[in-house]
């Protein structure tokens, strides 16, 4: 009976040292992956796409910094004399705000004013990273925090836009309580750990399901109770007339999946409206707003700096880079879609 019971005893010692190590393992990888994902984003030293430097002299704007927890915020205005409402823009994962300027003029240039910012960790604001996929909807709290306290803003109806990370944030965002007027979602997912656990299966299959226990803990530790705020929820508090728009072949937020709009039979909220793009080469992630001219002129040089690639055997002579930048026309690829825009722009105008 001794033996019986100190070969218990054993196995459950090596059964726990195996679980301890494993978790820690675990959280060990985790961190370092997340770390990685989710580091900080600079401004790229050269864009291809319109930064502000390249229409300032037609643009004014202003610079306003603001908090989010510990760190400071960038943020810009845009279109001051405007009178329409105000838009606040919310940036994808990977960029800033200056990522969107085409989508920022457009605005302005239809009378709003446009409040858009860098969330944390990101271009020109705070922090040594974005943390994880909760930050943004932190950040435009935050945001939208600072705006209720600017008087200029007061009279101005305010219109929420955001994409990918930010079509996240411009939805569940209604879990906390801000006066919106309307709100456009463009390739939003509807909350972080369905998010992460489709990329994580992406990058080793199954075992992502055993990662999953220690995946939502460290969301907790980091994010606390707003690592489970779904897009989904936030909509159904509010009757705020929201536009969702995805493309159906969209294999980043996956359309049928994880993206918001998947959840559609979920929806309570009876001022919701859907706006599925399935044109060819407009209904994937990133240039479902992109003009066709946009997207050929954009196919035509990714193809010429392919070519240069395997000439210089991926060792392209600065030389060579800076003959290529200096031929690229950033206003047209940056291009927009207008009836895509036009629809966004309606979306506001309607609800004021």
């Amino acid at each position: 009976m001794n033996r019986k019971k100190k070969a218990i005893k054993i196995t459950f010692i090596i059964l726990l040292t195996v679980f301890v190590l494993f978790s820690a393992a675990s959280f060990i990888f985790i961190k370092i992956s997340f770390d990685d994902l989710f580091g900080r984003t600079e401004m790229d030293e050269f864009s291809s796409f319109l930064r502000y430097k390249d229409v300032e002299q037609q643009y004014d704007r202003e610079l306003l910094t603001f908090p989010s927890g510990k760190n400071q915020l960038q943020g810009y205005l845009y279109g001051t004399e405007n009178t329409k409402g105000l838009v606040v823009q919310s940036h994808g994962l990977g960029g800033g705000a200056e990522s969107y300027l085409a989508e920022t003029l457009y605005f302005v240039d239809h009378g709003f004013q446009v409040f858009s910012f860098d969330n944390t960790g990101c271009y020109q604001s705070e922090g040594k990273n974005s943390i994880g996929l909760s930050q943004s909807v932190i950040d435009l709290d935050a945001a939208l925090t600072f705006i209720e306290q600017e008087a200029r803003f007061a009279e101005l109806p305010v219109y929420l836009y955001g994409h990918s990370w930010g079509g996240y944030a411009v939805t569940a965002i209604f879990n906390y309580n801000h006066n919106i007027a309307a709100s456009v979602s463009v390739a939003g997912f509807n909350e972080p750990m369905g998010m992460i656990l489709d990329w994580a299966t992406d990058m080793i299959g199954a075992f992502a399901y055993v990662e999953y226990p220690y995946i939502y803990l460290y969301q907790q530790i980091l994010f606390g109770k707003n690592a489970n705020l779904s897009a989904v929820n936030g909509i159904n508090r509010t009757d705020t007339p929201i536009l969702l728009i995805h493309g159906n072949q969209d294999t980043v937020v996956t359309y049928e999946t994880v993206a918001t709009i998947a959840f559609r039979n979920s929806i309570t909220n009876p001022n919701v409206h859907y706006k599925v793009c399935e044109g060819e080469k407009q209904n994937n992630h990133n240039r479902l707003f992109m003009s066709l001219d946009a997207i050929a002129y954009a196919d035509a040089k990714n193809a010429e700096w392919d070519a240069l690639s395997e000439q210089y055997h991926n060792e392209i002579p600065d030389a060579e880079k800076e003959a290529y930048r200096a031929n690229i026309d950033k206003l047209q690829m940056s291009e927009l879609d207008a009836t895509f825009m036009q629809d966004v722009v309606t979306f506001f105008e309607t609800y004021k």
